[in-house]
């Protein structure tokens, strides 16, 4: 008799599967499986590195690694929080954002290249390429900044001029487009709540 209904069971789910692909229905991802799949992603990234060149000054060239760790999901406040460190030789930045899903306005993909050139006069060249997610929103978003020379703190900010603008780094752009679309169908549940 279990076996019966087991089987039963089976046979209907499989049903009701066809039937909603057959009519061209795919469960949408819920705002817990869009933060769970933006947290976890983060955490389990690792270390990025990658080695930005300056031709145009005197062949300048120099390596960073990223990593990121704090990364924390609330869908009652519909934020997502995370710690990014860039270091460099003997600099490091040490990056803490704190992103309200609600105010989100767009959400998109880039080169690091790309958005390293806009950012400079000097020719940039990274390699390997990395990509960042860029996300705009339409109020400030909290950040807070250290830069560190030698260990010692030289400097902090909270909310500094871009603030409207948070990024995350990605090693490769499969995996960037996948946190673009988390990040906006997340927005999306959070702005209708």
């Amino acid at each position: 008799m279990m076996r019966r209904s087991c089987a039963l069971a089976l046979v209907t789910a499989l049903w009701l599967s066809l039937q909603l692909q057959g009519s061209g229905q795919v469960a949408e991802p819920t705002l817990e499986d869009s933060l769970n799949f933006i947290a976890n992603t983060f955490n389990s990234r690792g270390n990025i590195s990658w080695t930005e060149e300056l031709p145009d000054l005197f062949g300048a060239s120099y390596s960073i690694t990223n990593s990121v760790s704090d990364v924390k999901r609330d869908a009652t406040a519909c934020s997502v929080s995370w710690t990014s460190v860039f270091t460099s030789s003997n600099d490091k930045l040490v990056e803490m954002s704190s992103l309200r899903l609600a105010m989100v306005s767009g959400v998109r993909v880039q080169p690091t290249s790309e958005y390293e050139q806009a950012q400079s006069v000097q020719t940039v060249t990274v390699s390997p390429e990395t990509y960042i997610v860029l996300i705009k929103t339409d109020d400030s978003q909290a950040r807070h900044r250290e830069f560190y020379h030698k260990n010692q703190l030289k400097s902090e900010t909270t909310k500094p001029p871009d603030a409207h603008e948070v990024r995350v780094l990605l090693a490769d752009e499969q995996t960037a487009n996948r946190i673009t679309d988390a990040i906006r169908r997340a927005s999306q549940l959070c702005a209708a709540k």
